[in-house]
């Protein structure tokens, strides 16, 4: 994209961020593509409704990109992403109806080969996408991410994964291979020893995102990392990973958000107004649609179409409480776009940025 056309994108989101309007489609969306998984991880805030049988048919994924309008960034979520065999069929549902350009996808990295026939059908029937990333989820080293998620092939799954998504990349630049790390109290030194391994092991993984445990965790006993000791770590994995960071898109926001994080953390309010349910909206694998991850369900597209449950009383209500900084999180896919696209917080986050890490953003 060229800087006229970023430009012109700013300014249409910046506006949209403003308020809601009635029957505008989030261009920020989470979708929940299954529930299904086959890891038993710690952290999961989504444990609960794993594995219900009861996801949404490729038919109702249908329904509702039908309805939707445009989408800029897409993220699926699960259960585990690849497991759903009609993965590339319903992102091409939202890349053809809806528009999407990016799509990102958290994913344990466990199934190779599903993932390589998802990915290479995505990539393949739809040239107009801009970005694919794969994220894989790592929580440490292999003795302890293995034992944390259950399983004790699931390191060297994902870095089988990894090997084959490096020879994708090799074929199509669109495709972005990307870490995620949950930081608890439990694991800063595994996430330290893990930054420093995945650098060296994986010179084609152009980014490891560090995220603060959340929600309603399978394990109760964890807990969020001290706030200085996360801040700290955040400059120590900025520095590994300094040289990646070059010219990945997004870059230049990624201290912005560590920052937000931190004094969000810091103060326990919403340190940055949110513009959750007005740039970024969530749908779970049962149909149920939310502002965010943090509230309840408001309604289930199989009873409702989704602008009668986005608009209802009750979103407005629960806007209102959003806007009155009833709520606060640290989730990055409802922080990144309240940062990026309200000028003021952007400014904002840029200085306190530059104060807080100096010379390593």
């Amino acid at each position: 994209m060229n800087i006229g056309a970023r430009i012109t994108r700013h300014a249409r989101l910046s506006l949209r961020a403003r308020e809601h309007r009635p029957r505008e489609t989030p261009p920020f969306l989470i979708v929940f593509i299954n529930s299904i998984c086959n890891l038993t991880c710690e952290h999961c805030f989504y444990w609960k409704d794993l594995n219900k049988r009861n996801d949404l048919t490729f038919a109702e994924f249908e329904t509702l990109s039908k309805e939707l309008g445009t989408i800029e960034v897409l993220n699926l979520s699960g259960g585990e992403p690849f497991i759903n065999k009609e993965f590339a069929e319903i992102c091409t549902l939202f890349v053809k109806n809806n528009q999407a350009k990016q799509i990102y996808v958290p994913t344990n990295g466990y199934f190779t080969d599903k993932t390589e026939k998802a990915v290479r059908k995505v990539l393949a029937d739809n040239p107009e996408l801009q970005l694919f990333a794969v994220e894989l989820s790592l929580d440490g080293m292999p003795e302890y991410h293995n034992r944390f998620r259950g399983n004790p092939k699931s390191f060297e799954q994902a870095m089988e994964t990894y090997e084959m998504l490096v020879t994708l990349q090799a074929e199509d630049p669109r495709l972005r291979i990307h870490s995620n790390t949950v930081a608890m109290s439990e694991n800063m030194e595994e996430i330290r020893q893990l930054a420093v391994h995945l650098h060296e092991r994986c010179p084609k993984m152009e980014h490891q995102n560090l995220a603060v445990i959340r929600g309603d965790r399978k394990n109760p006993s964890l807990t969020g990392p001290a706030i200085d000791a996360y801040a700290d770590l955040f400059r120590y994995v900025a520095h590994i990973w300094a040289d990646r960071e070059v010219d990945r898109f997004g870059t230049s926001v990624e201290p912005m958000l560590q920052w937000a994080k931190v004094e969000t953390m810091r103060t326990e309010s919403q340190f940055i107004p949110c513009k959750a349910g007005i740039l970024s909206g969530v749908i779970y694998a049962n149909g149920d649609v939310s502002l965010c991850e943090t509230r309840a369900p408001l309604g289930n597209l199989r009873e409702k179409g989704f602008f009668e449950i986005w608009d209802s009383p009750e979103a407005v209500a629960v806007r209102e409480q959003i806007e009155a900084k009833q709520c606060y999180c640290t989730t990055e896919v409802f922080m990144w776009p309240s940062i990026v696209f309200q000028p003021v917080q952007l400014t904002r986050a840029f200085i306190g940025a530059k104060r807080m890490w100096g010379k390593n953003d």
